[in-house]
């Protein structure tokens, strides 16, 4: 059995977002990047869904292509897990940092899905850029932080004080 180009680049990109997931992320802060998980699940999914019914973005070669049109690899795994990377390494850093962190790190997604979308069949532009990737990806990332910031408000403000500290 051949496996091909498509096949290979999912089962990697799967494999280092778990070995980042695991050892890169900063667990101290559980509570946070479960919620920038699930939160981008939900935000990535919606999107990317009428990203594809709009016939902006086709993804030949997907996960379950039975049931979904879109790319649950990415959206339900992937990009979450970056969120969650993006998200640690602007934690304490102030808007000029969480701005441009958001701009490289969507760089570097749009700079790996521009050839990807040129040589392979895992995704496709119908009518779409490589910057429409690129500014939708930045927005989403700020999105992400906008969302910890107003999460984090939330647990201090009427939580318990904030990850475990009692309100005093």
């Amino acid at each position: 059995m051949t496996l091909t180009p498509e096949q290979i680049i999912t089962a990697a990109a799967a494999a280092i977002a778990l070995l980042l997931f695991v050892f890169a992320v900063d667990w101290r802060y559980f509570r946070d990047w479960v919620a920038i998980f699930l939160f981008k699940c939900t935000l990535d999914f919606i999107w990317g869904s009428a990203v594809v019914s709009l016939d902006l973005i086709d993804y030949p070669y997907r996960l379950l292509p039975q049931y979904y049109d879109t790319s649950i690899l990415f959206e339900l795994w992937v990009f979450p897990v970056l969120c969650i990377l993006y998200n640690q390494v602007t934690r304490t850093r102030g808007l000029p940092a969480i701005v441009g962190y958001a701009l490289l790190y969507s760089a570097g997604i749009t700079a790996l899905e521009y050839p990807l979308e040129r040589y392979t069949d895992l995704i496709k532009y119908l009518n779409w850029t490589w910057f429409t990737s690129f500014y939708t990806l930045t927005l989403t990332f700020l999105i992400s932080r906008i969302f910890i910031a107003f999460y984090r408000w939330g647990c201090t403000r009427f939580g318990d004080g904030g990850y475990g500290r009692p309100r005093g």
